[in-house]
């Protein structure tokens, strides 16, 4: 197929109604796909030391990328990161919630502020 047919056919399909615009929704299908990510992580787990484990680990992935896009929009990256506390207190049997989203904070808040003072990645 050349270019311009891709295109035309690119075209027709994103004017239908029943077609999602991507460039717009991204984060909310990414947000779906970690918290159902989030669940069955957390379902699967056996322990309450587990859960907050892997819970402040995330913290600590999520607080890098927040680092790392500091100087962009928010918006979208808080529904991603939602999605993901969400689905994963969702699940969180074993677990108290409050204390699996405190962990999660601390390990973001750990990771920024690491990520700030530069002994991770230079300034």
């Amino acid at each position: 197929m050349k270019i311009t047919q891709l295109k035309s056919r690119l075209k027709k399909f994103t004017n239908s109604k029943k077609a999602m615009d991507y460039q717009f929704e991204w984060p909310e299908m990414i947000g779906f796909g970690l918290l159902v990510i989030g669940l069955l992580l957390s379902l699967s787990l056996g322990s309450k030391f587990l859960t907050y484990i892997v819970s402040f680990l995330f913290g600590l992935f999520f607080g890098r990328i927040w680092y790392q896009r500091r100087k962009d929009r928010k918006i979208p990256y808080v529904i991603i990161i939602s999605g993901f506390v969400i689905g994963y207190m969702f699940g969180s049997y074993y677990g108290n919630r409050f204390v699996t989203l405190i962990m999660f904070l601390l390990g973001g808040a750990i990771s920024y502020y690491i990520h700030r003072k530069g002994w991770i990645l230079p300034k």
